[in-house]
């Protein structure tokens, strides 16, 4: 044998004493590692023990004075109830949470809407909307209680009647004509502190008649006298009592 082949089977013996020296140290860790789970679990055992001993005390005691006040029966029934309802609940459960993070999503938009709102009132409130509410409140109760039955029943029988008058008061021509007459009776009232204290006599009156705008106002006075009177002839005096009573007997 050569001195070659020695070294070499030297070399050889002593990789493979070192990969067993590997190998044997891997496990010794291995062993090591298990024996400290070992100790551990013993450890909580050993600290759960008296615990879950205290546990089962207090379960015992528990379940016998439940056994005292409910019947076994309806305990099993409420928690076999419990598992058939589960899928129920898991889905309220569900929906709940959606509503929860819905009314978080929302809440900003409400809040918004209510500062908006409150703003609004204040506005309103402070432009008199309210008040004006309020005194309209007073005068419908003014009206409600002021007339009787008989004549709110009448106010309804003619209330087109009434709303087709102020129709035709309210046209742009009837306002502007109104304006005008107000605005010369305003004018007529400012001079009569200047009048004197005697009445005008017939000369005075007469002298008034040569003014073409006195006698054009009594033209028109006397046309307007002679329209009123053919509206308010007998004839339609009559019409107009027969129509009321006929309303009336209804």
């Amino acid at each position: 044998m050569t001195p070659v082949d020695t070294t070499d089977r030297t070399a050889a013996l002593e990789q493979k004493i070192d990969a067993l020296t590997a190998q044997v140290a891997f496990l010794t860790e291995e062993a090591m590692a298990r024996k400290r789970q070992r100790e551990i679990y013993e450890d909580l055992l050993a600290d759960a023990s008296p615990l879950a001993g205290e546990a089962m005390a207090v379960a015992t005691r528990e379940l016998e004075e439940l056994r005292r006040i409910a019947d076994p029966g309806d305990v099993v029934h409420l928690l076999r109830r419990l598992v058939e309802v589960a899928p129920v609940l898991d889905r309220a459960l569900v929906t709940l949470g959606s509503l929860s993070e819905l009314g978080d999503d929302a809440m900003p938009l409400t809040s918004s809407a209510v500062a908006a709102t409150t703003a609004r009132l204040a506005e309103l409130e402070r432009r008199g909307y309210f008040r004006f509410a309020r005194a309209g409140a007073g005068v419908l109760d003014s009206l409600v209680t002021g007339f009787s039955d008989d004549e709110v029943e009448q106010l309804g029988d003619n209330v087109v009647t009434i709303l087709q008058t102020i129709k035709e008061i309210t046209q742009p021509e009837m306002l502007t004509l109104l304006q005008h007459m107000i605005n010369g009776v305003q004018r007529q009232q400012a001079g009569i502190a200047d009048e004197p204290a005697e009445a005008p006599g017939l000369w005075a009156l007469l002298k008034k008649l040569r003014d073409p705008n006195v006698r054009r106002g009594m033209h028109r006075a006397l046309d307007t006298l002679a329209a009123v009177s053919v509206e308010t002839g007998s004839d339609t005096i009559q019409k107009i009592t027969t129509t009321t009573t006929t309303k009336g007997d209804r």
